[in-house]
């Protein structure tokens, strides 16, 4: 599992709401949040401002909000958009007109307990059996890309074809939102792909070349600790999209592959964004991977 160290805590939502009004001016105290999942499992909030206007600085002071109220490490891995919207002001007299959906959202003070209910919730629908059977009947979903030609690619930027059985998850990673392997599964596993660079310049080679890979890798994550759930071509590298969990798994992995002569220009690098300056190399001399 990612450490958590690094990450500020939340705050008490009283001393939140001193903070960002005597930075801002703005007065959140009588404010309202919605919390909802979009896509790639990421949480978008609303924040309901009484008498508010909608302008780019109540956006940005409803935002530092959220982060000082739920903690950086649920904003980091679990946020995807946050909205400041106006809302009426309030007052002894009922507003007719008001947001049905401003009125059902919840006091700002309680942001964290929704956002981890929200998380708990989707954490227990996860499918995580679904991983365990790597064989024909599993289903996939297959994708194709039109990548810009460059002379090289960060992470996976020279996509073609890909094929996936976690489709939600990959497309949040091509899509380059901010990635969090626990919005994916409930086990703890993380995220990785293999990528390697190829001399194969005919489609059936580099699809033969990949089968000895995926072969090995199979055989390897057989005797527990990942699954392979995904596979891809690119312009230039080949890749191999794995869950794994248990690091004696990895060690194997890297070991079979230089035994199988795979390209010096090879690596396990991780989906998650608190990673992508991370990698293993499968070589001790392997270059460092282009990062752009």
């Amino acid at each position: 599992m990612l450490s958590s160290a690094r990450f500020d805590a939340p705050l008490p939502s009283a001393l939140a709401l001193s903070q960002i009004h005597g930075k801002t001016g703005i007065d959140f105290s009588r404010s309202r949040a919605r919390a909802g999942f979009a896509r790639g499992h990421l949480l978008d909030i609303v924040v309901y401002l009484p008498g508010g206007n909608g302008n780019r600085q109540e956006a940005a002071a409803a935002e530092e909000l959220v982060r000082l109220l739920i903690g950086e490490e649920l904003f980091e891995r679990w946020i995807g958009a946050v909205l400041a919207t106006p809302a009426a002001r309030g007052g002894p007299l009922t507003v007719l007109n008001e947001s049905t959906e401003a009125s059902a959202a919840l006091p700002i003070e309680i942001l964290l307990d929704s956002v981890r209910a929200a998380i708990t919730g989707l954490k227990q629908g996860l499918a995580e059996p679904s991983l365990g059977n790597t064989g024909e009947t599993a289903d996939w979903f297959a994708f194709e890309l039109s990548p810009e030609p460059a002379a090289d690619y960060v992470a996976q930027d020279d996509l073609l074809f890909c094929s996936t059985r976690v489709p939600e998850l990959k497309k949040s990673f091509l899509r380059g939102e901010p990635f969090f392997s626990g919005r994916f599964t409930a086990s703890g596993a993380l995220f990785t792909y293999l990528k390697y660079d190829t001399a194969e310049t005919r489609t059936e080679a580099r699809v033969a070349e990949r089968s000895r890979f995926e072969e090995l890798i199979q055989q390897s994550l057989a005797l527990g600790g990942g699954q392979m759930v995904g596979l891809g071509m690119g312009v230039r590298y080949g890749y191999i999209d794995l869950c794994l969990s248990d690091p004696d798994c990895v060690r194997r992995l890297l070991a079979g592959l230089r035994a199988l002569g795979i390209s010096k220009r090879s690596w396990v690098l991780f989906c998650d964004t608190e990673l992508e300056a991370e990698y293993l190399p499968i070589y001790p001399d392997s270059p460092a991977p282009f990062c752009g």
